[in-house]
């Protein structure tokens, strides 16, 4: 179908797609991170988005019917989200964010710096890194929705 064509697709035939299954996968950051802020201002998000690219055959923990039915692995677009407190008192807020994204950098995503480096340099270099990470599903009571988050990354190795 087209995108013309989807748009006279009566809203009574359209249901919600179908959530990536529940297990561990090897996922790639699939383009440059991005930041944003809040409308208040008080929150600052750096953003990683990343893609599934296969199942994590150690973990064996994805249901390959599910997987079947769910389709092509390119629909599970994710992303891994820091956020920091804008508001916040003092450094410890600044410093632990800094701190978990250089993690995640240099840790999971081993992209290659030193301790001379500056997370924008790291960043610049993430797009097509490769990390194991589980796909979750997460109810949202307020909203009545269940989402897919990305959890429990590791490193590739």
């Amino acid at each position: 179908m087209n995108f013309l064509d989807a748009l006279n697709v009566r809203v009574g035939d359209i249901e919600k797609p179908a959530l990536l299954p529940i297990g561990t996968y090897i996922w790639s950051v699939s383009k440059a991170p991005k930041t944003s802020a809040s409308k208040d201002g008080k929150w600052s998000t750096l953003e990683f988005p990343c893609v599934p690219k296969m199942p994590y055959e150690d973990a064996e923990d994805v249901d390959p019917e599910e997987l079947a039915t769910y389709g092509d692995l390119k629909q599970g677009v994710n992303s891994i989200r820091f956020m920091v407190d804008m508001q916040a008192e003092g450094d410890v807020a600044m410093q632990k964010f800094l701190f978990n994204v250089k993690r995640f950098l240099l840790d999971t995503l081993c992209v290659e710096g030193d301790e001379d480096s500056t997370i924008k340099e790291l960043m610049a270099k993430c797009v097509g890194c490769e990390f194991i990470a589980q796909a979750a599903h997460r109810t949202d009571q307020e909203r009545g929705e269940t989402f897919c988050d990305v959890k429990n990354f590791a490193p590739l190795t």
